[in-house]
């Protein structure tokens, strides 16, 4: 039922005939009630104690509203402004007033419920309204207060969510009723004195209950009571969410809580057993929540943390409230610090209108002398956001900032005092303080060294750490040769004492290394060269180069523009790789590993790699390293046999001399490509050619290949089903005698042909045999080649 003016009378319902509330029309006569101020009845007595019965739900229908025994309460709005007040006792007595809106204002406002509930029906109903109850004196009070604290401890759960629906009876028009389900009366009596006590005096008057309606839906009053027994679909959806505001004790679901900042902070109030302050002022929302802020920061009630479990509508509520309570002084802001720190470690962006606040409120009450001080304060203690400091410094921090770059026009002896200012109001990203830090490094970097000693001065005279580390990291921007030698020369000036003081852990690299090479290099007996490199790599994390930029600036700490020694190139390229080297772009510088390293491995071959796309390698060093990067691509497959031995031939030419090292490797390579081809391409130029006219470089690793183990085993076992290979190899392997033929082939091939194809053929079947005896007749020669073939493998089993 929608509540928008509940005025009513006690009058006979026109369809049903039955003697109920009828809700009056706003223009009907204010005269059709049958009790009165004067206590007069105007009705016989029966009629009267049946109105009242209908009004507080009781008498021949009690039962249905609640089980048990226990006097009745209603409280009801009539249309002349006064009210109908009505009460029965336990045995059934009924006593029914008529109070005028003087009186209800004047005499009851406070506490008058549970004072009525108090004195019974028996003692009222001898009383006439110039006699009813007044409010308890201080000892009652403070009883009835602890006795509404234990009501609420005991209910904690429902507190909050029905002061909640009380306040939207009079914040909403449309507002629904509450219907308030207990075992007995007297609970919903407690309720209704716990909403008594906790709205606005000036709203006491206006809330109407009864405590056990007998037909709930009949009853007009803000707050109906009901039983167990009642009339009344307490699981029923449709009333829970859109009839009635049900709040239900007796084990039921209940109407789904809605959270309210005012009945939140009220209810952890009665729970915390804090007294409510006094509200309901004339001007400004009566419910708003910021005089219960005070209350609840000395009990210690509000926190961050709670506030951040309310939704987002209740929440930036919540934080205004806080805001109103630190502008109008209602809380003390430094109780509200906790809090703020709280809120914003919860949630920055909550928190931001209450730390803008918290700040003004401080720096509005300091003096200007104080001012300065204040902001860098403030800046320090508050969570302020960047936006809010460069609004508070727009604020109160002047022209701070614009001083500072009229003062860099001037010696850097008079800089210290404008940037103290500055720093004092929070100026730090202001284009003056950028600036200065910009002059105060140049002057740190300053070639004449004139600058250097004021520099320094002001810095110290500032003494701030944060502009200290700044002007530091502005020092190791763009460092580029020149001024990596200017670093040095501060560290090794009498000012690098100061540098080394205030340089730390998280300082920049570039720094931390023209220091460190300052120091080491110092003295006739520094370090230099690879000694002085692996020195500077304790710098690094993990001690070891990753990346190609610290690379060029440790090389030209060590090396400046020249190279490092013949003997230090293996190391360096150890210690950097090759990739790192070539990518820094040391490649030239780095050529002396092609003409003398102390190993082939994939390392050389992709710096050789690297170096291909240097377009001033000579040509001896480029074909060097073509040669590298073709005997690699052979070994692993990546090129076919007869083109790339063709181009290798051709690469040992134009790279001649080749280093002992280089030869070597590259051999070695192309042998295990060599190793690792088909039988038949081995038969077939330039493969053969390659092998019979080879020296020991190729032909030992090529003979280590083959005779491997694990090769030697897979080609006895694989050997017999392929009788095209056991005639390529007997071909490639036969005794020859010829020009061109060298005696280390001979050697080789003569072992390979006994250790590898003789076990072979001499476990050949005749199938077998034949098979090779038909591949070597059309491939090879003819008859001839077989008869060789028989005769060899005769002579091979009769040994």
């Amino acid at each position: 039922m929608a509540i928008r003016r509940l005025s009513y009378r006690l009058d006979e319902e026109p369809v049903t005939g039955a003697v109920r509330l009828i809700p009056v029309p706003a223009s009907a006569p204010s005269s059709a009630l049958s009790v009165h101020a004067d206590g007069s009845e105007r009705e016989d007595q029966g009629q009267l104690r049946e109105w009242a019965e209908l009004a507080i739900g009781t008498g021949h229908t009690r039962g249905r509203g609640h089980s048990g025994d226990g006097p009745g309460l209603s409280y009801s709005r009539l249309p002349d402004g006064g009210s109908l007040l009505c009460t029965t006792a336990a045995d059934g007595g009924v006593a029914a007033y008529h109070l005028t809106e003087a009186d209800t204002t004047a005499r009851f406002a406070e506490e008058w419920p549970i004072t009525w509930w108090e004195a019974g029906a028996d003692r009222l109903s001898a009383l006439s309204p110039r006699e009813a109850p007044v409010a308890a004196g201080p000892d009652e009070a403070a009883a009835r207060h602890a006795g509404l604290v234990a009501f609420a401890r005991a209910h904690e759960p429902r507190v909050a969510p029905f002061l909640a629906d009380v306040r939207r009876l009079f914040a909403d028009p449309a507002g629904r009723q509450l219907v308030v389900a207990e075992e007995r009366p007297d609970a919903v009596a407690r309720w209704v004195a716990l909403a008594c006590a906790s709205l606005p005096a000036a709203y006491v008057p206006a809330l109407t209950f009864t405590t056990g309606a007998a037909e709930p839906g009949r009853a007009p009053q803000h707050i109906v009571g009901i039983g167990p027994d009642a009339d009344f679909d307490r699981d029923d959806p449709t009333v829970l969410d859109h009839l009635y505001r049900v709040h239900d004790g007796l084990g039921g679901p209940g109407s789904p809580p809605r959270a309210d900042t005012w009945a939140t902070w009220t209810a952890r109030l009665w729970l915390a057993g804090e007294p409510l302050p006094a509200t309901g002022a004339a001007d400004g929302d009566p419910f708003a929540p910021g005089p219960l802020v005070p209350h609840l920061l000395r009990a210690g009630l509000l926190t961050g943390r709670e506030l951040t479990g309310l939704d987002g509508d209740s929440l930036r509520a919540a934080v205004d409230t806080l805001v109103a309570a630190v502008t109008d002084g209602a809380a003390a802001p430094g109780e509200l610090l906790a809090v703020c720190h709280d809120l914003h470690a919860h949630d920055p962006a909550a928190a931001a209108p209450l730390v803008l606040a918290l700040a003004r409120h401080r720096l509005g009450a300091a003096r200007p002398a104080d001012l300065p001080g204040e902001l860098s304060a403030v800046c320090a203690e508050l969570p302020l956001s960047a936006a809010a400091g460069r609004a508070l410094r727009g604020e109160y921090g002047g022209d701070a900032d614009e001083a500072l770059r009229r003062a860099l026009r001037d010696p850097v002896d008079t800089w210290a005092e404008p940037l103290r200012l500055a720093l004092a109001v929070g100026a730090d990203d202001g284009r003056g303080l950028g600036d200065a830090v910009d002059r105060l490094a140049r002057a740190l970097r300053d070639p004449t060294g004139i600058d250097r000693a004021p520099a320094v001065r002001v810095l110290d005279d500032v003494g701030s750490e944060a502009l200290t580390r700044r002007v530091l990291r502005r020092l190791a921007d763009a460092t580029h040769s020149r001024r990596l030698d200017l670093l040095v020369e501060l560290a090794d000036s009498p000012y690098g004492d100061w540098l080394r003081r205030n340089l730390h852990e998280d300082a920049p690299l570039p720094l931390r290394l023209a220091e460190a090479a300052a120091r080491w290099r110092a003295g006739g007996g520094g370090l230099r060269g690879m000694e002085l490199f692996a020195k500077l790599t304790e710098v690094l994390p993990r001690r070891r180069v990753t990346d190609a930029e610290t690379l060029k600036q440790m090389w030209w700490l060590v090396w400046g523009s020249s190279c490092p020694a013949p003997g230090e190139l293996s190391w360096v390229a150890h210690t950097c790789t090759v990739r790192l080297l070539v990518g820094a772009g040391y490649g030239l510088r780095m050529t002396g590993l092609l003409a003398a390293p102390d190993g082939v491995d994939r390392e050389l071959v992709g710096f050789a790699a690297g170096l291909l796309h240097e377009k001033q390698l000579s040509r001896g060093h480029r074909a060097t390293a073509e040669l590298l990067v073709l005997a690699q691509d052979l070994a692993d497959g990546r090129k076919a046999l007869p083109q790339g031995l063709r181009r290798f031939e051709a690469l040992c030419v134009d790279a001649s001399p080749l280093d002992v090292t280089v030869r070597r490797g590259v051999f070695r390579l192309v042998a295990r490509a060599l190793a690792h081809a088909d039988a038949d391409q081995l038969a077939r130029p330039p493969a053969f050619d390659q092998l019979v006219a080879a020296g020991p470089e190729l032909l030992d690793p090529y003979r280590a290949f083959m005779l491997d183990e694990g090769r030697r085993s897979r080609l006895e076992r694989e050997l017999p089903l392929r009788p095209a290979e056991v005639a390529a190899y007997y071909y490639v392997w036969r005794r020859r005698e010829r020009r061109g033929i060298s005696h280390d082939w001979q050697r080789v091939a003569a072992e390979l042909l006994d250790e590898i194809l003789g076990p072979v053929a001499v476990r050949l079947d005749d199938r077998q045999l034949s098979d090779v005896a038909d591949v070597m007749a059309k491939r090879q020669g003819g008859l001839d080649r077989v008869r060789e073939w028989n005769a060899w493998r005769n002579s091979f089993r009769a040994r």
